[in-house]
């Protein structure tokens, strides 16, 4: 049974401090350090609270009641609402915090049956998939399927303390049916259909629950999951193809015309593999088309036309895994050296209208023997994960959205390195960026053996903590929002800093700035090693005096 808890204002470092939400409880938080506590066990705890307990690994040893367990999930409650989620965008930013804040506000002031476990457990749910490096966004709050959810996991979990469930996929399985209005299907996982939903001028009366039932069957990459869904539909209908429950196609209509056709990577091309349903869908309805959307059928056509002769052209050397001859059809020169390895001139998808897989080639077996790439590496759309062999690659690397995980025997990147919204996590043995690299909204944390860049380094928004064995980077450097701490063995930045809004508080080895330095609201104290600054020191609102440049050449003003 969930239990109503009077609110009261928590108590944070002994600061009475009022808090945008009201946790619930009708106790101040214990300082557990410092207190005595009864050692609570597993078997006291039923329901939302023991579920709560086991998958957040609550330090029940230290409660005394139920009331200490409210107290602690409260907090972490409370933490989950008012962290900034960021985003890819700055929408994406401002339709995070906008459902947020909508959840917040209905779980913790608007309905007095949820507890502080139950507040956990649902906001830790709605924003699991939420990362800096992707667009996901909250999903449609709808009461009646929550409390439905809620209520299956409290009785379940009391008659099976071992009961396993995931609430954000309950929740959109849930959210998904009740949409669908479809009485033969529990969850909506098995749907395959078009789903109509009309505009505000055919269905004025249902408009805003038509905008509520888009965001909740948009892919998540489609800007109608959120804040586009009403302008949209103000504007037209709009046609949802479902595959056994997951959005393949978005249809928008402006008036009576389709404006536009979208697959799940949102990129203003029809998925190939979904052309003839759509094709299918607009003559059985006879639906009519305006120029850009008669654009988009035209380019899908001729993307089709152009793999049919591509599997026709290469299907022996697909099956016999011939990659010399794959790579010479796609205009790529492979040249093979006396060890058996290859050395190509670039790697990119064969077109922007299709990718290798939608040839039927498996890129894992196409860079198996691949050793270097004298050319550039474009790896966005990619199925790779891997890079298995590759050693050098001598132009520039894009890891952009791909799904390379793993950068294998890389050892070396000649040009630019962008490793932004990634799914790397470790540069393994790489040592060497010859230019710019970019690691802003990566999924990286430290630079391993990498010893040098060469262009610019951009650490801003990174998750990286450490900067390993590098030595030296050849022009700019960027640590404002980092989370870098220490500058570890780098001697020289060649161009100007910024170290605004950083962790750093040491130099530490650095000996030499090429350019300007900007210290404004960092944390830096001291300078370390550092005998150069090429050009100016702004110390504006920073913890450093002029005393702190006596022996450190400035060739331009110290501003203060």
């Amino acid at each position: 049974m969930l239990i109503n808890l009077s609110p009261i204002n928590l108590q944070y470092n002994n600061k009475n401090i009022q808090k945008p939400h009201t946790i619930k409880s009708n106790l101040t938080p214990l300082a557990y350090d410092t207190v005595s506590f009864g050692a609570m066990r597993k078997k006291e705890f039923k329901g939302i609270d023991l579920a709560v307990v086991q998958k957040f690994k609550a330090p029940i040893e230290k409660f005394n009641s139920n009331a200490d367990l409210q107290n602690w999930a409260g907090e972490k409650a409370e933490a989950i609402a008012e962290k900034d989620f960021g985003g890819r965008s700055e929408e994406t930013k401002i339709q995070r915090k906008a459902m947020l804040k909508e959840w917040s506000n209905y779980i913790f002031n608007e309905n007095d049956a949820y507890k502080n476990t139950t507040a956990l457990l649902i906001l830790n749910a709605i924003t699991k998939n939420l990362e800096p490096d992707n667009d996901n966004i909250p999903p449609v709050l709808n009461k009646g399927v929550l409390a439905d959810c809620i209520y299956e996991i409290d009785k379940n979990t009391k008659n099976d303390p071992k009961y396993r469930f995931e609430l954000n996929k309950m929740y959109q399985n849930n959210l998904r049916a009740a949409y669908l209005n479809d009485s033969e299907t529990s969850t909506g996982e098995t749907d395959t259909k078009w789903i109509i939903i009309p505009s505000k001028n055919n269905d004025p009366e249902n408009f805003e629950a038509n905008v509520e039932k888009l965001k909740a069957l948009s892919y998540k990459t489609w800007c109608t999951k959120s804040n586009n869904a009403e302008p949209y539909l103000a504007q037209g209908d709009f046609h949802v193809y479902l595959e056994n429950g997951k959005p393949k196609l978005g249809v928008r209509f402006v008036g009576d015309e389709i404006e536009e056709i979208q697959g799940e990577k949102n990129n203003g091309r029809i998925p190939i593999d979904y052309f003839d349903i759509i094709q299918n869908h607009i003559s059985e309805n006879n639906l009519k088309l305006t120029d850009n959307a008669k654009d988009e059928i035209k380019s899908a056509e001729t993307a089709k036309k152009e793999i049919k002769k591509i599997k026709k052209d290469l299907k022996e050397s697909i099956k016999n895994n011939d990659v010399k001859t794959i790579y010479k059809y796609f205009g790529i020169n492979a040249k093979e050296g006396k060890t058996g390895y290859l050395t190509i001139s670039e790697y990119k998808q064969p077109s922007k209208d299709y990718t290798f897989k939608d040839l039927g080639i498996d890129e894992n077996k196409l860079i198996e023997k691949v050793k270097s790439i004298n050319g550039n590496a474009n790896f966005r759309n990619s199925m790779l994960t891997d890079l298995s062999n590759i050693k050098y690659i001598n132009g520039n690397a894009v890891f952009w959205h791909s799904q390379v995980s793993n950068l294998g025997n890389l050892e070396s990147i000649g040009g630019h390195a962008n490793f932004r919204y990634s799914t790397i996590t470790s540069l393994g043995n790489l040592k060497s960026i010859g230019k710019d690299a970019y690691f802003s909204y990566s999924k990286i944390t430290g630079l391993g053996n990498l010893e040098s860049i060469g262009g610019n380094a951009d650490f801003r928004d990174s998750e990286i903590t450490s900067l390993g064995n590098l030595e030296s980077i050849g022009w700019n450097a960027y640590f404002q929002n980092s989370k870098i701490t220490s500058l570890g063995n780098l001697e020289s930045i060649g161009g100007s800093v910024d170290f605004r809004n950083s962790e750093i508080t040491s130099l530490g080895n650095l000996k030499s700035i090429g350019g300007n330095a900007d210290f404004r609201n960092s944390k830096i104290t001291s300078l370390g090693n550092l005998e150069s600054i090429d050009g100016e020191a702004d110390i504006r609102t920073s913890k450093l005096k002029d005393k702190d440049f006596a022996y450190i050449s400035v060739d331009g003003s110290i501003l203060k």
